[in-house]
This record gives C-alpha cells, structure tokens and sequence, in this order.
C-alpha cells in the first residue's frame, strides 16, 4: 500500500505536536503561578498582581486557570485562590499521566502498523 510510511510518519508526527503543545500549555501555567507566589499575590486578601504587569501568554495561562477555579480576576488584578489549588494539582497531575498513556498507547499502537508490513 503506497503511502503507509507517510501515513505513519504523519501520526507519529502529529502525536509528538500535541504533546507538546499540553506540556507548553501546563509549563506556562506553572510559571504563571510560581510568579504569583514569588510577588505574594496569594488569596483575595492581598492586592494580587495588576493585568498590565502580565505577558500576553501569562494572561492566556491566568484566563485558563481563572476558568479552572485557581485564580480570581477581580478589578484587573489576579489572586491565587489556595483553597481550590489542591484539588487542581491532583487534577492536572491525573490528566498528564493518563494524557501520556494515551500518547504511548497511540505511538505503540503506530509503531506495530509499521512493523506488520
């Protein structure tokens, strides 16, 4: 069959970039809030840190993690909210591991195509 080395190659391709792309996402996510801790933004009850001070990636990572929960967005300020923050770690922990599962199923999975020919 012409074209299965392509095919393959394509698959592999396209399982590596999406791998990628999740671990760019929950590295910026864990930056941003290493910052938040390091400036002391921590629960409503302190000031938080401005919008402006953010790049555009920190807003997109605080946009996400303001929808997950973990970060409160009030007056154009960003605040750590502790109390949701355990239950955050746990989930993201679970879904990088099964995340990778699924990537290494899927790449096995390719790889015994290739090597059945």
């Amino acid at each position: 069959m012409p074209g299965r080395g392509f095919v393959s190659a394509a698959a592999l391709i396209a399982i590596a970039l999406a791998c990628l792309t999740v671990t760019r996402k929950l590295e910026r996510e864990r930056r941003l809030l290493a910052k938040l801790r390091r400036r002391g933004a921590i629960d409503s009850g302190h000031a938080g840190i401005s919008l402006d001070e953010l790049t555009d990636d920190e807003r997109d990572a605080a946009g996400s993690l303001a929808a997950a929960g973990v970060l409160e967005l009030t007056q154009k300020r960003v605040s750590i909210r502790t109390a949701e923050l355990g239950m955050f770690r746990r989930k993201r922990l679970r879904l990088m591991v099964m995340g990778g599962f699924g990537a290494f199923l899927l790449a096995c999975l390719v790889a015994m195509l290739i090597l059945r020919r």
